[in-house]
C-alpha cells in the first residue's frame, strides 16, 4: 500500500476536455465519468507494496460492453491506455495506472446474465462478485442445488477476473484452478471490435457449454492482465452441489511429513472435494477466527499432537475416550480441563506456525458417502495427526464451519502489521512444495515476517499451491523495504523449485521471464502487437520488457524518484 504523498503526478496523455465530453456521452452521464484527484487517487493504490508511477487521468463506468466497446475505439483513436478495473483485489498492482490514461471501472456491470441448469453454465460480468454468487446458491436464490469453486478471499473479489487470473478456489484439488470453468468469453479488443470464443460464438450465445471442439482462443485472455483484450461476458461450468457434506479438521503431527508424503497419498484416495492447508502461527487466526478459544485450544492440541508418545496417546485413547464421555461433544470439557490446569496441554507460541487442513467429503447417495468416509477413516487412523470433526467443538462448531464457509473476510492479513499486504502465490511440482515451505519460511523470518502459507494440491495432485501472504506496515519505509525484498527472494524459491508464481506482479514478472525461454516472450509479444498494435491495454503488465511495435521499460515501483527500475 503507498503513501499518497509518494505518488506521482498524473501523466497527460492525449485526453483533452472533448474526449472527456465524449465519454460522458458514452456512458449516457457526466456521473459515471470522473476526473477528481481524490477519486483517481483510490484507483491509483492498493495494498500491496507498489506504488504507481503515474495516477489515472479519468475513471469511467460503463453499463454494458457496447459502452466499452465505444470507449476502446475512443481511445484507441488517440492512442490512450486503458486499465481495466473489477475490484483492484488481485494483490498483485495488476489495476495500478503505468501511463496515466483511462480507468474502465465495471462495477456497474456486474449482472448474472444467463443460467442454464440442465446445462449446467451460467454468464456472467466483470463486476458479478462471489459474494453475489454465493447470495444465488443459497436456500430460495436462482442457483441453489450448484456450487462453483469460491477463492479463500474476499466477497468482494471478481468472479470474472478470478477465473482469467488462474484463481484457486475450494475444487481446485479435483478441478485445478478457476479458468478451467470457463466455457467462452466476450472480448472486445484495443480496436472496439467485439468477439465471441467458444460454442457461444457458434450458437448466437444460447448454449455457453465449452470451448470444446472448436480452436481454443480462451488462452489468449486468460492470465495476461487484461493486456490483451478486456473480457465483457464469461461463461462458467455449475458443479451440482452433493447430497451429503461433511468437514474434518487435520493436525498432522509434522507439516514437513505431511506435505512430503501423505497428504499425496490422501489425494490418491479420490474421496475430498477439498484438501485446503493453512501454515500460519496462530496470531495470523485472530481476524480469520473470530473465537479466542477456538484458536488457543487449537493451537495447544497442535503442540500437543508435536509431542511424541503424548501424540499417539490423544490420538489413540485420549480423543476417542473424549468423545465417547462427552457425546462426540469433547470441546467443551477441554476448555474446562485446560482453564483449571487438569490436562497437559502444551503453551504454543503466538509466533508458532501450525499445519492445519480443512477436509471436505461429499456424496450424492448415502452409500457411495459413506465409503468415502470409511476410507478416509481408515487412511487417517495410520498418520501421525488429530482428525477432528466441526460437530466436535461443540459451541464453537459454527465458528469452525464458517471458515469453511468462501468466501471470506481477511481482516487479519492486512491489519496485522499495519495496513499493507503482498503475495507470491505459485503453482509448483508436488514432490518440491515440502523444500519450497522450509525455504520460504527462513527467507520470511530472516526478515522480520511471520510464515503465512496458503497450500493446496490441485486437479488430483498434478501440482500445488504455495502461496506465501506477507503482511506488513504500510507506514514504515524499511519494513516495505523488506516486503519487496521477501517477495523477490520467495519468487526465487519458486522458480528454483520447477513452479511459477501466478498473477505475476511486475517485477516478478521481469524475474519470470529472464529465466524464460526467450520464444515464449517473444511469440507472446506477437499475438500482443497483432491485437493491440497501439500498446494501449494494461501497460505495463506481464510484457515488461514491450513487444516488437511497442518496446517499453518498466516504470519505477517504488516511489523513488531516480526513474526506472
Amino acid at each position: 500500500m503507498q503513501d499518497s504523498k509518494n505518488l506521482k503526478e498524473i501523466k497527460k496523455t492525449n485526453i483533452t476536455k472533448k474526449i472527456i465530453e465524449d465519454l460522458e456521452k458514452i456512458v449516457g452521464d457526466s456521473q459515471w465519468v470522473n476526473t477528481d484527484i481524490e477519486i483517481l487517487m483510490n484507483y491509483s493504490m492498493d495494498m500491496t507494496e507498489q506504488v504507481a508511477p503515474t495516477l489515472a487521468e479519468v475513471a469511467v463506468m460503463p453499463d454494458s460492453t457496447s459502452e466499452v466497446s465505444q470507449i476502446m475505439k475512443l481511445a484507441n483513436r488517440f492512442k490512450i491506455p486503458v486499465i481495466p478495473y473489477a475490484a483492484g483485489a488481485n494483490v498483485g498492482g495488476l489495476t495500478l495506472p503505468h501511463e496515466g490514461g483511462i480507468i474502465i471501472d465495471f462495477k456497474r456491470m456486474r449482472r448474472l446474465l444467463q443460467i442454464d441448469k440442465e446445462n449446467k453454465f451460467i454468464v456472467v460480468e466483470p463486476g458479478f462478485t462471489f459474494g453475489d454468487l454465493k447470495r444465488e446458491f443459497m436456500s430460495g436464490g436462482r442457483l441453489e442445488g450448484f456450487r462453483y469453486s469460491f477463492p479463500f478471499a474476499p466477497p468482494y473479489t471478481s468472479v470474472l477476473t478470478n477465473a482469467l487470473l488462474n484463481g484457486l478456489g475450494s475444487l481446485g484439488v479435483k478441478y485445478g484452478c478457476a479458468n478451467n470453468f470457463i466455457t467462452g468469453l466476450e472480448v472486445v479488443l484495443a480496436s472496439g471490435e467485439i468477439v465471441q470464443i467458444g460454442q457461444n460464438a457458434i450458437n448466437k450465445g444460447k448454449y455457453w457449454i465449452s470451448r470444446e471442439p472448436l480452436p481454443d482462443l480462451v488462452g489468449i485472455f486468460v492470465a495476461t492482465q487484461g493486456t490483451m483484450g478486456i473480457v465483457t461476458k464469461i461463461g462458467l461450468h455449475l458443479i451440482r452441489q452433493p447430497k451429503y457434506t461433511i468437514n474434518y479438521a487435520i493436525l498432522p503431527k509434522s507439516a514437513d511429513d505431511f506435505l512430503r508424503s501423505w497428504v499425496h497419498e490422501l489425494d490418491k484416495l479420490n474421496v475430498c472435494d477439498e484438501i485446503g492447508c493453512g501454515y500460519f502461527p496462530a496470531k495470523i487466526a485472530h481476524g480469520i477466527i473470530p473465537d479466542d478459544d477456538l484458536i488457543e485450544l487449537m493451537g495447544k492440541l497442535a503442540g500437543l499432537v508435536r509431542k511424541g508418545n503424548w501424540a499417539k496417546l490423544l490420538r489413540l485413547l485420549g480423543w476417542p475416550l473424549l468423545k465417547a464421555v462427552t457425546f462426540n461433544n469433547p470441546f467443551p470439557l477441554i476448555k474446562f480441563l485446560a482453564s483449571k490446569n487438569l490436562l497437559p496441554l502444551p503453551e504454543v507460541g503466538e509466533d508458532e506456525p501450525l499445519m492445519i487442513s480443512g477436509i471436505t467429503i461429499t456424496g450424492e447417495t448415502k452409500n457411495i458417502f459413506k465409503a468415502k468416509i470409511k476410507a478416509f477413516k481408515k487412511f487417517t487412523r495410520k498418520q501421525e495427526a488429530l482428525v477432528i470433526r466441526p460437530k466436535e467443538f461443540g459451541e464453537l462448531a459454527g465458528v469452525f464451519n464458517s471458515i469453511l464457509d468462501l468466501p471470506a473476510q481477511l481482516p487479519a492479513f492486512y491489519d496485522l502489521r499495519g495496513g499493507g499486504l503482498t503475495w507470491v502465490g505459485s503453482y509448483i511440482p508436488h514432490t518440491n512444495v515440502a523444500d519450497g515451505v522450509a525455504k520460504g519460511h527462513k527467507i520470511l523470518k530472516k526478515l522480520g515476517f511471520f510464515p503465512v502459507v496458503v497450500l493446496r494440491p490441485m486437479k488430483q495432485d498434478h501440482y500445488f499451491v504455495m502461496r506465501f501472504i506477507i503482511a506488513f506496515n504500510s507506514s514504515d519505509q524499511k519494513e516495505i523495504a523488506n516486503a519487496r525484498k521477501a517477495v523477490e527472494k520467495v519468487a526465487d524459491v519458486v522458480l528454483e523449485s520447477g513452479g511459477t508464481p501466478y498473477k505475476m506482479a511486475p517485477p516478478i514478472a521481469k524475474r519470470i521471464w529472464k529465466k524464460a525461454d526467450p520464444s515464449f516472450y517473444d511469440f507472446i509479444a506477437k499475438i500482443k502487437d497483432c491485437v493491440d498494435p497501439n500498446g494501449i491495454l494494461n501497460p505495463g503488465k506481464l510484457l515488461v520488457n514491450g513487444t516488437p511495435k511497442n518496446p517499453y521499460k518498466l516504470k519505477d515501483l517504488t516511489g523513488n524518484t531516480g526513474g526506472n527500475e
